[in-house]
C-alpha cells in the first residue's frame, strides 16, 4: 500500500510562523510504503507500432498472435495498457512499465504484426507521468 502525505503552507500558518520567528512549510510530497521506506517511482516506456497502409484489411491471420503477446505482458505485469490508434488506425501503443528498453524492444521485435512486416518500424520512448503514477 503505497500512503502520500501533502503538506501546504496556508496564508494564515504562512503569518504565524512569520510573526513568531518559526520558518514556514513549504509543500512538501512524500511517499512511503507499507513498511514506512520511501516508495520508488514507476518508469514507464511507450511503444508505438507504425502500421502499413491498410492495416485492417491486412492484420487478420495474425491479430490473434498479436493480442496473446500483449495479454501476455499485461498478465505479467509489463503492460499496462495497450491499443490501436483511431482515424486513421496507422499506430498502436503500449505502456511499460518498470522495464528496460531492451524488453521493450525484444518485445517488440517478436510481435506478430511486426513479424508479418504489418509494423516497418516502432519508436520506444520514455514517458515521465506526472498523474496517476
Amino acid at each position: 500500500t503505497t500512503t502520500t502525505t501533502t503538506t501546504v503552507g496556508s496564508a494564515s500558518r504562512l503569518t504565524r510562523a512569520v510573526r513568531t520567528g518559526g520558518r514556514p512549510r513549504r509543500c512538501a510530497r512524500v511517499m512511503t510504503n507499507a513498511a514506512g521506506g520511501a516508495a520508488a517511482a514507476n518508469s514507464y516506456l511507450l511503444l508505438t507500432l507504425h502500421y502499413v497502409d491498410g492495416m485492417m484489411e491486412k492484420r487478420g491471420p495474425h491479430r490473434e498472435a498479436h493480442l496473446a503477446g500483449a495479454q501476455r505482458g499485461y498478465d505479467d505485469g509489463t503492460i499496462v495498457m495497450a491499443g490501436a490508434l483511431l482515424d486513421p488506425v496507422d499506430a498502436g501503443v503500449f505502456v511499460f512499465k518498470n522495464v528496460d528498453e531492451a524488453h521493450v524492444k525484444a518485445f517488440a521485435e517478436a510481435d506478430a504484426y511486426y513479424v508479418a512486416g504489418l509494423v516497418p518500424r516502432y519508436t520506444i520512448r520514455p514517458w515521465m507521468v506526472v498523474v496517476g503514477n
